[in-house]
């Protein structure tokens, strides 16, 4: 194992002798660094991967998961601890599938009652993906019953 020394240059005497890390362990270094950084990337893509994967051919989905899942819950009934406390309507129903697309784009942009608005948040083209996914949503219960 090759080590270099580095003399500082006071005196000829060995207390001012540095001796540096072998390139060996550097390399180990390195490629354990590289290593694991690899494995959090092919991690973080597999992931996103799935979730693109889940949500088919409805562009909507994700971004319903992300923002709206916590209170009204991944299947859109509310059956979440947050919905239920503040008594948010099934997406299934008649009261919410009963409005028109620009009114429910509204409700997703403007906020109502306790529910906050998104306009800030997400773009026209992802309110109407949502709005799309919500119908889906009663769709797909239809189908299951």
């Amino acid at each position: 194992m090759l080590e270099r020394k580095i003399d500082v240059g006071l005196n000829s005497s060995k207390a001012n002798t540095y001796e540096t890390t072998p390139p060996k362990k550097i390399n180990r270094l390195v490629a354990s660094v590289l290593t694991v950084t690899l494995v959090i990337v092919s991690l973080l893509v597999g992931s996103a991967t799935a979730a693109v994967a889940a949500s088919g051919s409805d562009p909507g989905a994700s971004t319903f998961g992300a923002s709206c899942a916590t209170c009204h819950s991944a299947d859109g009934s509310g059956n979440t601890p947050v919905g239920k406390s503040m008594r948010i309507p099934d997406l299934h129903s008649a009261e919410v599938q009963s409005q028109s697309d620009a009114q429910l784009a509204e409700v997703i942009s403007n906020g109502k009652n306790s529910m906050p608005p998104f306009k800030g948040s997400l773009s026209p083209d992802q309110i109407h993906d949502l709005v799309t996914h919500v119908r889906e949503l009663a769709q797909k219960k239809a189908v299951s019953q």
